[in-house]
């Protein structure tokens, strides 16, 4: 087996510190461990050669304006020969998808991608010229499997050679200008030449990224962008080449460049939120609606369906009850919001042979696709048309229907295509509200695109062979970018895109953004308000507090930022300083039963009970008798030693739907009482009530064990013979059940 090497992270250090001798010796090294490589050799003793003579002439102390970028494309081609080490290293026995293709490519050593392409213009040209022909079905089903499978063959070379060579380079950027070419073909090399960057990194793939944004195509267009953005993000530490650097800095003349990295940027953020729209699902909405089925059946005696919800005020109100129908409009806003809902349905729907080859995760659906095109049944063809032209679907989304609907029956088939024909041009007529054509073009064409690559990375079957873009929070964050800054830099960019980031509960990139926003207008008591929120979401309290009261200098009226303080204060172990918060909130709110219970818990947790009792039962009095006030009338009375009226609110609780904590108290309550064998019962009920989790059962008597030391309490012995017999008990509960 070959020694992987891989040493980019040395050969950095080492250039960032201007030695570029020892960084091209260790290059040298490292290929002698490997075997001699010619070609390695080769481009080093170049390279050695190049330097020699620049230092030469800067030490004869001639000037030389160049000697800056000369001395950049030598730091960028010492890095490259690194990435070429590592490659190499790996070619023969790595055993992830990259290596396997890359190796199978190998074997055919007459084939590049320039050939495949060429071969490809071949085919498609016959393919033109099949309508002519006696059977025209047939010769075209031929040629359209052999595109196909060159289409595939053209992907996986343009994704596993590195560096694409001049000729390589220059037929890809032949591709997208050549009008006789098919537009998936185009669009399939773009996802292709991504790919391929994200491996290993090439400069001619981003500039012919950076030439593809240039086409006056917006599919091709804003794929590239999509796709240049990503690589960008994930390449921050490559810095461009003084050349490619040029290339970029005439891309931020098009006038249309700021707005579409800004609305590519906001399709990646969209992205990260599928997760949590997956969840919400999941977690969320569909156990509650599956909870809720009987109960709508047996009002509408019939089947349930869920678009008929609507008709039926009893079932409205079933939802209404259950709280389904606030996540329901959640879900609806988040939809019309761009937020990709339909991950966690199709994702179940990404295991058909199809899915197996990467190339098809990247491949734009068309009609003329022989799973759609060559199929014998017309219903097969109409669906295709129908997901041509419908706008809600990603690409793979689409591909995914065709091959589910095709299994069955053919009735049913025409049904569910005539329901999509009626859907699709109803969400084609409320696609983008009121935004331009061309804004309404490039955003859907960004949003499912984006949603084509977020697939591709969290369900392809061998998905963690690959570098995730969206897994690591910050690697997509654009504001970041050294090139980008100037797209950001506005206060109202940094303010909209801050907005977006605080409302999808980004907070931690929210607060990146809101802070270089508040070095670029006046301060405001709004701004300092979520900047102490995202410290607080993020768990840096310290922050929070200080934010806040930045905040509240501006405007010592708001409500909201004093309890901010409070719970921030509270939440740091600072009861006293939370209560003087909750003091000045009730006195405008004399009546609130949330502030009464919680200046009752600062009292308590400062020790004075008798005051604490007072605020618990201004609770009880104000919002009635229930757990809200009785479990802290427990606890207080627990601490200051009034066993009595302990147990009479303990009963109430235990009467009524007690957790696992009620009955950890009872079980406190008993102990203290003298009454042991109850207390075992009681603390068994606490364990059954954890599922039978111990641990944390113990977590929160340990965190209790003060309550024993001020009342005469049975011994260490005792006490552990007690768990015992608590744990076994709670095992007799478990097989009860």
């Amino acid at each position: 087996m070959n020694h992987h090497i891989d040493i980019s992270g040395d050969i950095d250090r080492l250039l960032d510190s201007g030695r570029i001798n020892d960084a091209l010796d260790l290059i040298d090294n490292a290929a002698s461990s490997l075997g001699a490589i010619a070609e390695i050799r080769s481009a080093t003793a170049r390279l050695r050669e190049s330097y020699r003579l620049m230092t030469h002439y800067a030490l004869q102390g001639l000037p030389d304006p160049a000697r800056p970028q000369l001395f950049a494309e030598l730091c960028g081609s010492v890095r490259s020969l690194a990435d070429d080490l590592h490659r190499r290293s790996r070619i023969a026995d790595a055993p992830t998808l990259y290596f396997n293709t890359l190796r199978f490519q190998l074997s055919s050593r007459d084939l590049t991608v320039a050939a495949l392409i060429g071969e490809y213009h071949r085919v498609n040209r016959r393919l033109q010229m099949a309508v002519l022909t006696e059977d025209a079905e047939k010769a075209g089903r031929e040629l359209t499997v052999r595109a196909e499978s060159l289409e595939k063959d053209i992907f996986n070379f343009i994704w596993t050679t590195s560096p694409l060579s001049v000729d390589d380079a220059a037929a890809i950027g032949n591709v997208m200008a050549d009008p006789s070419l098919p537009r998936h073909f185009k669009l399939l090399c773009i996802g292709a030449v991504m790919m391929g960057e994200l491996e290993y990194h090439d400069e001619r793939r981003l500039r012919l990224l950076m030439d593809a944004y240039t086409v006056d195509d917006a599919e091709i267009s804003v794929r590239a962008l999509c796709s240049l953005l990503i690589v960008m993000s994930m390449r921050r530490d490559r810095p461009f080449s003084p050349s490619l650097l040029r290339r970029f800095d005439s891309l931020r003349e098009d006038p249309r460049w700021r707005s579409d990295v800004r609305m590519a940027f906001m399709q990646f953020i969209r992205a990260r939120d599928t997760e949590r729209i997956g969840r919400k699902l999941t977690d969320e909405v569909i156990p509650e609606m599956m909870k809720l089925r009987p109960e709508i059946e047996k009002l509408g005696r019939k089947p349930l369906d869920p678009e008929a919800m609507e008709e039926n005020p009893e079932w409205a109100e079933l939802l209404d009850k259950s709280g389904i129908s606030d996540k329901l409009k959640e879900l609806q806003e988040i939809q019309e919001d761009g937020g990709d809902v339909m991950m966690v349905t199709f994702s179940k729907l990404k295991t058909f042979p199809f899915f197996n080859d990467i190339s098809n995760w990247f491949l734009p659906f068309h009609s003329s696709h022989s799973s759609i095109a060559g199929s014998g049944d017309t219903s097969v063809r109409l669906l295709g048309e129908i997901m041509d032209a419908a706008p809600m679907f990603c690409d793979g989304d689409k591909f995914s229907i065709i091959l589910s609907l095709s299994q069955v029956p053919a009735s049913q088939r025409e049904m569910m295509a005539s329901q999509l024909k009626a859907h699709s041009a109803q969400m084609a007529a409320m696609s983008f509200g009121d935004l331009p054509q061309a804004g309404k073009d490039r955003e859907r064409i960004a949003g499912r695109y984006v949603q084509d690559i977020y697939r591709f990375f969290r369900l392809f079957r061998r998905k963690g062979e690959f570098r995730d873009p969206f897994a690591v929070a910050s690697s997509l964050n654009l504001v970041t970018l050294p090139q980008l800054s100037e797209v950001f830099d506005d206060a109202d960019t940094l303010r909209l895109v801050g907005e977006f980031y605080f409302r999808h509960g980004h907070y931690a990139d929210a607060f990146d953004l809101f802070d270089r926003l508040s070095f670029k207008m006046p301060p405001s008591t709004e701004l300092f308000q979520k900047m102490g929120y995202c410290m607080q979401m993020t768990g840096n309290l310290a922050e929070a507090i200080r934010y806040y009261e930045q905040s509240e200098l501006l405007n010592s009226q708001s409500e909201w930022t004093v309890k901010r303080l409070a719970f921030c204060h509270r939440q740091n172990g600072d009861w006293e300083k939370a209560l003087s918060y909750y003091i000045r909130v009730a006195s405008a709110r004399p009546d609130d039963s949330a502030l009464a219970l919680n200046m009752g818990r600062c009292h308590m947790l400062c020790g004075r009970y008798e005051e604490a009792l007072k605020f618990f039962y201004k609770v009880e009095f104000l919002a009635g008798e229930s757990d809200r006030s009785s479990r802290p009338i427990v606890r207080c009375s627990l601490l200051s030693g009034d066993l009595e009226r302990a147990r009479r609110y303990s009963a109430l609780i235990l009467s009524r739907d007690p957790s696992a904590s009620d009955f950890l108290a009872a079980g406190h309550l008993e102990v203290l009482s003298g009454s042991l064998d109850k207390a075992v019962e009681r603390y068994a009920s606490s364990i059954a009530a954890r599922n039978f989790d111990r641990d944390d059962f113990m977590r929160d008597f340990n965190a209790d064990r003060h309550l024993f030391s001020s009342f005469p309490a049975p011994d260490s012995l005792t006490l552990g013979l007690l768990l015992d017999e608590a744990f076994r008990r709670s095992s007799e509960l478990g097989q009860s059940l």
